[in-house]
């Protein structure tokens, strides 16, 4: 008797995305007529600037609906190299960015150009979703290291085995919102020097600093070598749907990572580039506003939480987020939300074992829906434990 064709081990293994199946959940609701307040989403509600969509059309117009370079258009890749200067102070060449369908394909990137099977890879917790599946995809194992209050030297060095290849940093941190500090990246870059490992750095988040300083890892002496940057226009202009990030690459690399590129999606759409180039230019007069409104309702919203038995939230430096802690299971906290007052978080265990005991609010509904969802919150409180 023929036996039963099987899908490949390294698909059917992997856990679904937390982030992605809550928002399919929260869609498949709103189908079914339930008026579903969404606080567990990284899409922000914000249009995309009409010059940036401009830019797109134009390009269209203009015949740019063929193939590309694989690595990108140059004009975009040049203007990647000036805010890499201007943010991070990192002097790369236009040869060494590749230019990515959205952040999570520079990471997978990354991770392919780096991973062999077997090998082990540190991944920070809690920490967002896709750094483990993207590590199993690529043959290697994930090492889950605690970063939820700091990174320690000593529990880092004691996650370093003699598979170790390399280490994800992600800052600012999704799901905290919190922003590492460079004398603790400077603990990265010690240990990735001694134990001779590639860094991934995750900065998506960068731009949504709200407050302090942003250390930016490849901007310290002596790691570009070592160190894959991966970024995204996403949440900084409000472009999730467009799939445009890039990938900064180590010097001399970025001709041998471009093959996966080219075996694979072989190019960005020409005229999504030309969007993106439009938003770079734009970033000055749009970003700062997209950053206060960000602000504000993080503030506001912490204040409202702070306000219910059982949760304690503190307003983050970065980011979109809210990573309250509650004296409750969290996971049954987010089903309870959902199914008893129709708002959507995520609970902090999705993130890794050491976000449990914590849920992940993001502030990205309308002004009038985060008020909504905060006074169902505050109407509802913690489910009493069974």
């Amino acid at each position: 008797m023929t036996q039963p064709l099987q899908l490949a081990e390294r698909i059917t293994s992997l856990k679904p995305s937390a982030t992605v199946e809550m928002t399919e959940r929260v869609r498949a609701a709103r189908a079914s007529g339930r008026k579903i307040i969404g606080l567990s989403s990284g899409d922000p509600n914000i249009d995309t600037d009409p010059r940036i969509i401009a830019a797109a059309e134009r390009a269209m117009h203009d015949g740019d609906t063929h193939y590309g370079p694989a690595a990108g258009m140059p004009a975009l890749r040049e203007a990647i190299v000036a805010r890499e200067a201007r943010l991070s102070g990192a002097a790369y060449d236009p040869a060494d960015i590749i230019v990515t369908p959205g952040g999570k394909f520079a990471l997978l990137t990354a991770l392919m150009a780096v991973v062999e099977p077997g090998d082990e890879v540190l991944v920070p917790a809690p920490g967002w979703v896709s750094y483990g599946p993207c590590v199993r995809l690529c043959g290697g194992t994930p090492v889950l290291f605690d970063m939820l209050d700091r990174i320690d030297s000593d529990r880092l060095q004691a996650a370093i085995t003699p598979r170790t290849k390399a280490i994800i940093i992600n800052s600012p941190v999704n799901p905290t919102g919190s922003v590492v500090p460079e004398e603790e990246l400077r603990i990265v870059a010690e240990m990735a020097e001694r134990h001779n490992l590639w860094i991934i750095f995750d900065q998506v988040y960068a731009d949504l600093l709200h407050h302090g300083t942003f250390p930016y890892l490849q901007g310290i002496d002596g790691l570009r070598a070592r160190t894959f940057v991966v970024d995204s226009m996403s949440k900084t202009f409000g472009m999730t749907g467009w799939r445009l990030g890039y990938l900064a690459t180590p010097p001399g690399t970025a001709k041998a990572v471009l093959k996966l590129i080219q075996h694979s999606i072989y190019c960005v759409p020409g005229f999504v580039q030309a969007a993106g180039l439009a938003a770079l230019g734009l970033y000055d007069e749009i970003v700062p506003a997209y950053r206060t409104t960000f602000q504000r309702r993080l503030v506001r919203a912490a204040a409202r939480l702070n306000e219910i038995d059982g949760i304690v939230c503190e307003v983050p430096p970065a980011t979109f987020y809210l990573f309250p802690s509650v004296d409750a299971d969290d996971g049954a906290v987010a089903r309870a939300w959902l199914e008893a007052i129709d708002v959507a978080v995520l609970p902090g265990s999705s993130f890794g074992e050491a976000g449990a005991g914590h849920l992940r609010l993001s502030v990205t509904c309308s002004d009038a829906d985060l008020e909504e969802a905060l006074s169902r919150i505050a109407r509802t409180g913690l489910p009493k434990a069974a």
